[in-house]
């Protein structure tokens, strides 16, 4: 239940904090990258083929192996969060945060209702199987789980001043990728690179956490933390096997 907030702190101190990105479905990836010394894991439940089983793996592999353990969600559905959320996870990634509405309804979803929200009660892992104390549990859940948007559509970006004022969410994500496919798509001269930086710059303006998607390079990390990112994404477990196992074939390709 700490994590969250040593990763909070982490932040605080000026650190990046750095995570790696899961797809494939079994837990030892995560545990791996735990006890390669990441700080979190960002389990893909939005485009990777997992189910409550697997995510619950994911969930317990990578606390288990000493690190963080977020998890992105398809979208905003209280069903589906109220069961993981009671797996005792330090994040919630939600895509497709294109408005206040969509944010709202988020942090509603992670809230029991005396806290404003709509999450039904029976946490299982999240204490301990009923070895920690529920009421102490519930008092303090909302606050141990981070909440984080994605910012990843002209619509969101137009929106961000709405998004940026709604009380709960901690952190917002910049998701490249679908943002520059979005502002090709309004085909208006717009550039990724105005944009990516005015939403950094806002962000960061309003003391929200700031994270972005980046490559392995230095150089990269070092360009991101100027524009006020705090924690990042890189590295995916089936492109650095299929690099790895490449590599590892080609070394022979003489023989």
């Amino acid at each position: 239940m700490e994590r969250a907030e040593a990763l909070k702190q982490k932040m605080r101190d000026g650190k990046l904090v750095k995570g790696f990105f899961l797809t494939l479905t079994d837990g030892i990836v995560g545990e791996i990258a735990g006890y390669a010394g990441y700080d979190y894991v960002w389990i893909d439940a939005e485009h990777g083929p997992h189910d409550r089983q697997e995510i619950l793996r994911h969930i317990m592999a990578a606390q288990g192996s000493g690190c963080a353990a977020f998890v992105r969600v398809p979208g905003v559905d209280r069903t589906m969060l109220k069961a993981i959320l009671d797996m005792g996870p330090d994040g919630i990634i939600f895509p497709f945060v294109n408005s206040a509405e969509i944010a709202k309804e988020a942090v509603r979803a992670c809230a029991y209702p005396d806290f404003g929200g709509v999450r039904g009660q029976g946490p299982v892992r999240a204490i301990r199987y009923g070895l920690l104390n529920e009421d102490e549990y519930i008092q303090e859940a909302y606050g141990k789980v981070l909440k984080i948007a994605q910012i990843e559509t002209m619509e969101g970006y137009e929106n961000l001043e709405e998004i940026l004022k709604v009380e709960g969410i901690d952190s917002l994500f910049i998701g490249t990728a679908d943002l520059g496919r979005s502002i090709r798509g309004r085909n208006d001269g717009t550039e990724l690179s105005v944009v990516y930086e005015d939403i950094c710059k806002r962000v960061r303006a309003k003391g929200k956490y700031l994270g972005v998607a980046i490559g392995p390079a230095p150089e990269e990390a070092k360009r991101v933390k100027n524009l006020g990112a705090q924690w990042v994404v890189f590295g995916q477990d089936t492109i650095v096997l299929a690099k790895a196992l490449k590599a590892n074939l080609d070394a022979l390709a003489d023989y």
